[in-house]
């Protein structure tokens, strides 16, 4: 039976994630941070050298679309059939997964990537790459605007209020990498940071110009406000951009590193569910259960692809991306985030 999910809320969740992940590092410290592993031996996996290490796993998500067949593994019984009995604890922000991921309250994290990205390559923790989740499609993370907006076109975007998630997310780099390829100046723009939620009445309000949205805001956006698309930020230099992924602490005594069988379990479970996503079947009744979207936006919403691999040169991109735009100081080497019993296919 699918486990109650318990929604947890974490103070101060729009602080920038490296400002978030330190504080909790220097409140934990001398605490053992993920201390106190109780893992559970089991027999049950299948397909691996060994049983798993811990068969109770938390695992950190957000209602959003890019979880869909991490629901489905768990309806399907596809984690079971790995020997895992998987929990998944719903957060209320990317910074919430990556902070509890770091204290030890959930053993997998959810997050999209420039979080867990920047918190490496500040050394916070040493973070492991454990499945990879959405890479975006044309029409997955798109620049919109109210039909009366002066924003039309990408050349408008200088000088205009376009609201975003946060800075240094994939709400604001993959828009910036767009507007710089095109020769427009993405430093005039005015980024205004605010929640999805929040986004269609700033732009019914004119409080904005326009917002950088991820389905299914997209379509909501055009349902509510007749939205229409300025430009896509899954284009050009970001097109088929991998989006977020799942994560784990690595370390001496850390899950990623003391439990390689289940973390090989449950991405053996994950890759199934993902497999079959392209199935819209399959992952709509999981967009309306979970990502808390209404049957008929459920049909419109556009399914980007669901990772079945886990290959280090892909998520590389997002690495160099933040890197272009100063979010990471140098060069950072995403394979040294892939654990070393993943088998890259």
């Amino acid at each position: 039976m699918l486990r109650r999910v318990a929604t947890r809320r974490t103070a101060g969740v729009r602080l920038p994630i490296a400002v978030l992940a330190m504080t909790v590092l220097a409140t934990l410290s001398g605490c053992g941070l993920l201390g106190g592993d109780d893992t559970t031996r089991s027999s049950g996996s299948t397909g691996s050298t060994g049983g798993v290490e811990k068969a109770k796993v938390k695992v950190g998500v957000l209602p959003v679309v890019d979880v869909a067949p991490f629901y489905r593994a768990i309806e399907q019984g596809y984690f079971k059939e790995q020997g895992l009995d998987v929990e998944p604890v719903v957060m209320a922000s990317g910074a919430a997964s990556i902070a509890a991921v770091l204290s030890g309250d959930v053993d997998i994290a959810f997050s999209s990537y420039p979080a867990p990205l920047l918190a490496q390559s500040k050394k916070i923790a040493e973070f492991k790459i454990v499945a990879d989740a959405l890479t975006a499609k044309p029409g997955h993370i798109v620049v919109v605007a109210p039909p009366n907006s002066p924003l039309k076109k990408p050349t408008d975007a200088p000088g205009k209020k376009i609201a975003i998630t946060a800075r240094n997310t994939m709400t604001d780099l993959a828009p910036m990498s767009v507007l710089k390829t095109q020769g427009v100046d993405y430093t005039q723009v005015e980024w205004r940071e605010m929640s999805f939620a929040e986004m269609i009445p700033a732009m019914d309000r004119g409080e904005v110009d326009g917002a950088v949205v991820v389905e299914p805001w997209v379509t909501t956006a055009m349902k509510k406000l007749g939205a229409v698309p300025v430009f896509d930020g899954a284009s050009g230099p970001t097109a088929e951009m991998p989006m977020s992924g799942y994560v784990a602490i690595g370390g001496s005594g850390k899950f990623a590193t003391t439990s390689p069988n289940t973390v090989a379990a449950f991405q053996r479970a994950l890759a199934k569910a993902q497999a079959e996503a392209t199935d819209r079947t399959k992952v709509e009744p999981m967009f309306v259960k979970y990502a808390k979207i209404d049957q008929e936006t459920a049909q419109l919403v556009t399914i980007a692809t669901y990772s079945t691999s886990l290959e280090a040169n892909r998520i590389q991109r997002v690495a160099n991306l933040m890197s272009e735009f100063g979010v990471i100081k140098g060069n950072l080497d995403v394979s040294t985030m892939i654990p070393s019993s993943t088998s890259n296919k």
